[in-house]
């Protein structure tokens, strides 16, 4: 699948802060850097459902705050504006709160209250690493494929979604459903194992 590349002056600029600052980290189970394996694929799935540049340059920086030390959010206002920074700080994960509720709770709780442009990004970034699941070890294959399928359940009784997250969510379902058939998985059961981590 060719790469979806940036067409605005602040998709570009995110485009170039997020590849330095992603620099040197490699794709979890792949050969791939960090920002072409799972960056830019994000912002080329956020770019399908919509096309505003701040939705844009906000997925191309999502894990930027969460994972490189040197990147702050007052960084990303000054760069970025205010807009694009608190979409990203949204999408930051708190590793304490993590610690305490557990990751999928914790990730269900922050999905709960984002605001819906955040939102879309988040299932974007949950769609394609569930995408990338295939090429996994089958320990994390089967435990991102239980968490995704609880916080998906959960997320759908709990949160009025409105229709472009929807479609993301029918997508990620229906990736839910290959890999249960290809690994012979059993929902109940690996929401149950899952739920007793």
């Amino acid at each position: 699948m060719p790469i979806t590349k940036p067409n605005t002056e602040l998709e570009n600029k995110a485009w170039e802060f997020a590849k330095n600052a992603h620099q040197g980290v490699k794709r979890k189970f792949q050969t791939a850097s960090y920002f072409d394996g799972h960056v830019a694929k994000v912002f080329g799935l956020v770019k399908q459902y919509d096309t505003r540049p701040e939705l844009g340059a906000a997925a191309l920086l999502h894990d930027t705050i969460e994972d490189v030390d040197s990147v702050t959010y007052e960084i990303l206002v000054n760069e970025f504006g205010k807009v694009v920074a608190d979409l990203v700080k949204e999408l930051t994960s708190n590793d304490e709160m993590i610690e305490v509720m557990g990751k999928a709770d914790y990730l269900l709780d922050k999905m709960y209250s984002m605001s819906d442009d955040a939102l879309i990004i988040k299932l974007c970034d949950r769609l394609q690493n569930i995408s990338d699941s295939y090429s996994a070890n089958e320990k994390f294959r089967s435990k991102y494929y239980s968490e995704t399928r609880y916080i998906l359940e959960e997320l759908a009784s709990n949160r009025q979604l409105n229709r472009v997250q929807k479609r993301i969510t029918e997508q990620i379902n229906g990736l839910l459903d290959n890999i249960k058939n290809r690994y012979h998985y059993e929902s109940l059961q690996h929401l149950k194992r899952f739920t007793d981590f």
